[in-house]
């Protein structure tokens, strides 16, 4: 029976590989090689290690980096290491070749600012995006975004930490935006350089908050798990132009403080609730591109606080009790990148309405984040409200929702 059952498969074997009989059986045993070796050489994720390093200059934004501080001295340099895992894109999907094959992965961040006692030595996990703008055979020039959070600070403490008004907390928002120029010295192992500027933030939600912002050349290697693909941009197709009309509401929480004038140490006036309501007109004219217009409605319960004193220098807080005097509206253009379902925002606003006080912040105002759309047309979003694109107001979460129409391009 052995004997038998061998023979069998032998002569099925045999049938199947010259294609013998009709269709049913027919077998290219080269298709079979290729999708073979389809499955071993473009495999459906091109991983890397990259190990990164900056070392640059500390932007003097407030007096404790300029040197009012225990050191007596400015803080003006920096260097830190990352450690970051990423994916190649390879064209699997319609949105690598429309974006010429970015890469994404997430990243481990440490920085030295020379000075631990009243700063740390901050940490930051983040998630990036690299966007190549120009590739030839073995090099690639573009620009990488990254947005994350970072601990570990030493933040404002009013007796153990009293100079150190650019943090006040220990946690902090991560952004940080470069551009790049790598090139490939073999299949696996690749160099990079560029610019890089960083911001350090929480958004107001503790203050004091001057922020801190960086600025550094840098210098990179990784390495691939497997050969770099060789990438092909197919032809994108034509793009059906999209109307939008996105609703949503944000809250997020912030903190005044003031400076008492007995013993000047930063005292705190409050926490606050913002909630935001917009309403925004967008036109997506191609696969990257969507700009539109739209109104913020905003309820801050800061309100038109103010800080006064009495004759004898003692501070006195006058809040508003009416909610008119809370709320502001703002109107604003903006701008979406737009990678696949997931938006980097930017909006560049000006108050329209609002009541006048002394303590007022700017007349405009910027916001910058991160939009997911899901299939349903539902989105979530993270948006930092700032003022003169350095300081940061409020952190603002939203839940949206999008209704869309458009007609296809000629």
């Amino acid at each position: 029976m052995k004997t038998k059952t061998r023979i069998g498969v032998l002569f099925v074997l045999t049938m199947l590989l010259v294609g013998g009989g009709g269709e049913a059986f027919a077998w290219d045993p080269l298709k079979l090689g290729l999708k073979l070796d389809s499955l071993l050489f473009n495999p459906k994720r091109y991983s890397f290690f990259a190990s990164r390093y900056h070392a640059g200059r500390v932007l003097q934004t407030n007096s404790f980096l300029e040197g009012e501080n225990l050191k007596g001295e400015p803080i003006n340099s920096f260097h830190a290491l990352s450690f970051s895992y990423g994916v190649q894109t390879a064209g699997q999907k319609e949105w690598h070749h429309i974006l010429n094959f970015p890469y994404y992965g997430v990243s481990f961040y440490n920085a030295d600012f020379f000075n631990s006692k009243e700063l740390g030595y901050p940490t930051a996990l983040f998630g990036f995006m690299g966007f190549p703008l120009k590739r030839t055979a073995r090099s690639a020039f573009g620009y990488e975004l990254g947005f994350g959070l970072t601990y570990n600070w030493k933040a404002y403490d009013p007796y153990r930490n009293p100079f150190n008004v650019a943090i006040g907390s220990h946690r902090t928002v991560y952004i940080d935006a470069s551009l790049f120029y790598s090139y490939d010295l073999s299949k696996r192992w690749q160099v990079k350089t560029g610019l890089s500027f960083t911001h350090f933030s929480n958004g107001a939600t503790k203050k004091p908050n001057s922020g801190i912002n960086l600025a550094s050349p840098f210098v990179e290697v990784n390495y691939s798990l497997r050969d770099r693909p060789e990438l092909i941009r197919e032809p994108q197709p034509a793009y059906e132009e999209k109307y939008e009309l996105a609703l949503q509401v944000g809250t997020g929480k912030k903190q005044q403080v003031y400076r008492n004038p007995g013993d000047d140490e930063l005292k705190t006036v409050g926490n606050f609730s913002v909630i935001n309501i917009s309403a925004a007109l967008l036109k997506q004219t191609t696969w990257k591109n969507k700009f539109g217009v739209g109104v913020d409605l905003t309820y801050d319960t800061e309100g038109n606080v103010n800080i006064d004193y009495d004759g004898d220098g003692i501070p006195i807080i006058i809040k508003s009790n009416d909610a008119i005097d809370k709320m502001k509206m703002g109107i604003y253009g903006t701008y979406e990148f737009c990678v696949d379902r997931l938006s980097i925002a930017s909006y560049l606003g000006v108050y329209a309405l609002r009541k006048s006080y002394d303590s007022e912040p700017p007349l405009f105002y910027e916001k910058f984040g991160l939009k997911y759309h899901f299939k349903n047309n539902i989105y979530v979003g993270l948006l930092v409200r700032a003022q003169k694109f350095t300081v940061a107001d409020v952190i603002e979460w939203n839940i949206g929702y999008r209704f869309r129409w458009g007609k296809k391009t000629s």
